[in-house]
């Protein structure tokens, strides 16, 4: 079975339902589950014109990303495709949605928003994406704080105290340091590709560095293949990259982050119709079927297992 890591299934805007007929496509795809992020920074971010990159255009007002959150999570709960809470509730044959959050904002200094999360169902939340936050500093912009803040190790340590998994894609190299320090418990960088020097976009700001990976690797945590930005390559890319980091992670930390439909994926992976390019590229190289299953969902599901244990 197929697990995605990170997707935006069904709902890649601000506003507006789930469309169902992307759901649709995970069970004939043979994906079980994905795991589908509320963008707290959706109304303050755009894409810059001349990088074509997305940044912060204005400071957040109060409750507008907490906001934000509540309404990408009630299009997910409203959507017709049930929640999976617990690792015994993913299962193969009946797909489901796990619910995630893309960075910290909406906590506004309040670490009992996390507590009230959780009884909602997210299990995976990241601490920043393109707003630095009070957490720590982003791959994206110039750091502020100098890694991760003393606020934002209390948010790990409440995330681990009440199993959720703690995401740190977008977040700098010195704030993942901080966050190594201070875990307990695995944590994901849930949609990355390994930085390639001498490759065209090989140094893109998003890519992560081997001491970087280490660092997840070291947590028991998982990296995941990612697509979108990717305008070259395309899937067979994100497929090239995928090996990449099994070769260099190993196969116990690797798996699949689409981010599907943002950037590359609108074309490429608008749905989960093609996931099983990727199970069939991890055969044709000559994975066996547990080496198979670890990367297209196993990982993944170990972490959120030792994470609510």
């Amino acid at each position: 079975m197929i697990i995605d890591m990170h997707t935006h299934a069904g709902r890649p805007r601000r506003t507006g339902d789930v469309d169902r007929t992307v759901l649709a496509t995970m069970r004939p795809a043979g994906v079980a589950a994905a795991v589908v992020s509320a963008i707290g920074d959706i109304p303050m971010i755009r894409r810059n014109r001349d990088t074509g990159r997305l940044e912060k255009f204005r400071e957040p007002n109060p409750g507008e990303c907490l906001e934000a959150v509540e309404g990408y999570l009630t299009s997910f709960e409203q959507s017709g495709t049930r929640i999976a809470r617990e690792p015994g509730d993913i299962r193969a044959d009946d797909p489901a949605l796990v619910l995630a959050i893309e960075g910290c904002d909406f906590l506004e200094g309040n670490l009992d928003r996390l507590d009230a999360m959780e009884a909602r169902g997210v299990r995976s939340i990241q601490l920043t994406h393109y707003l630095v936050n009070e957490t720590g500093d982003i791959q994206t912009a110039e750091p502020v704080h100098g890694g991760l803040t003393p606020f934002g190790a209390d948010v790990v340590r409440r995330m681990n105290r009440i199993g959720v998994i703690l995401d740190v894609a977008h977040c700098s190299e010195d704030t993942v340091k901080g966050v190594a320090a201070v875990a307990t418990r695995p944590f994901l960088c849930s949609h990355a590709n390994l930085k390639e020097p001498g490759h065209r976009n090989g140094d893109h700001p998003r890519f992560i560095g081997p001491d970087y990976a280490r660092m997840v690797v070291e947590s028991g945590g998982v990296v995941g293949a990612w697509i979108s930005v990717l305008v070259e390559e395309k899937l067979p890319g994100m497929i090239r990259h995928l090996f990449r980091m099994i070769d260099a992670l190993g196969i116990d930390h690797v798996g699949i982050g689409s981010d599907l439909p943002a950037g590359v994926a609108r074309t490429e992976m608008p749905d989960f119709a093609r996931h099983p390019e990727i199970v069939a590229a991890l055969r044709e190289r000559g994975l066996n079927e547990e080496e198979v299953e670890k990367v297209c969902s196993g990982n993944w599901l170990r972490v959120l297992k030792a994470v609510r244990a």
